[in-house]
């Protein structure tokens, strides 16, 4: 099993991060590289099970399901069911949590996976990565 992982820190409350990034249907909200999103069946996007219909920029589409959201915790957990990415097996949790001494945010996005046939993990992990940091460089943009 291989991970990929990025985090950032946020001068705005945990609460209000966990605002934007707990909305599992908002992520052409803050994603630069994602410009729509559709919830597929029953249920809504605050619904364990709900699955959302990505759109990227280049026109590929992502399925991901949400395997849990707890508003406690601040914790959101996903995973693809079908994408046009080097990786199987795919489980992410976005977890936003307090920083004490400036009343700012720490957020981590945090992925496990296998490698698909003919990407190395560290391959795989590289493009992961790579989406990572815009899309928590967009949600800078928007929190600001």
């Amino acid at each position: 099993m291989a991970t990929a992982y990025w985090s950032s820190v946020f001068t705005s409350s945990a609460d209000e991060i966990w605002a934007v990034v707990r909305r599992f249907n908002g992520l052409p909200d803050w994603h630069p590289a994602i410009r729509a999103s559709e919830i597929n069946g029953d249920g809504d996007e605050l619904t364990p099970g709900a699955v959302r219909v990505l759109t990227g920029a280049d026109g590929s589409t992502y399925r991901e399901r949400l395997v849990a959201l707890d508003d406690a915790g601040r914790k959101l957990t996903y995973e693809i069911v079908e994408a046009p990415l080097p990786v199987r097996g795919y489980r992410s949790t976005l977890h936003v949590q307090p920083i004490a001494d400036t009343d700012g945010a720490f957020l981590s996005w945090h992925a496990t996976f296998d490698p698909a046939d003919g990407t190395t993990a560290p391959e795989a992990t590289a493009v992961l990565e790579a989406a990572y940091a815009p899309a928590l460089a967009g949600l800078h943009t928007i929190i600001a």
